[in-house]
């Protein structure tokens, strides 16, 4: 199985860094992968990388999270908003429909036609 990542060594002490490469996409390195499948302890070095890694991580949550409850307040203004529009809207296009250009006089001479008279209904059932 080949290794995506980019193993670096530190200047200092030519240890294996545990940070995956920039370009990597954030996969784990092969140091990392061998210490999640082996039940071995990390080497001194790296637990204060590791320490490092987890104090970092954790403010990297913290301000995701915060972004997060941003977003979505953001995104709860603009939902809020765009209904507001499409109420107005919807009412714009109830108050110009045309139907409301004919006089009331006028419709109700159409409406009277659409109610069956005596006349009709005896006709229909003959």
């Amino acid at each position: 199985m080949a290794d995506t990542t980019t193993e670096k060594y530190c200047s200092n002490c030519a240890c294996l860094l545990l940070q995956p490469a920039e370009d990597s996409g954030g996969t784990r390195t092969a140091r990392v992968e061998e210490l999640l499948r082996q039940n071995h302890p990390p080497l001194d070095v790296e637990l204060t990388a590791f320490r490092k890694i987890a104090e970092d991580a954790c403010a990297t949550l913290n301000d995701l999270d915060s972004k997060i409850v941003q977003a979505r307040e953001l995104l709860e203004n603009l939902l809020s908003a765009r209904q507001q529009a499409q109420s107005r809207l919807e009412d714009a296009k109830t108050i110009l429909h045309p139907v409301r250009s004919i006089p009331s006089e006028l419709l109700a001479e159409i409406f009277l036609y659409c109610i069956p008279t005596v006349y009709r209904v005896k006709n229909v059932d003959a």
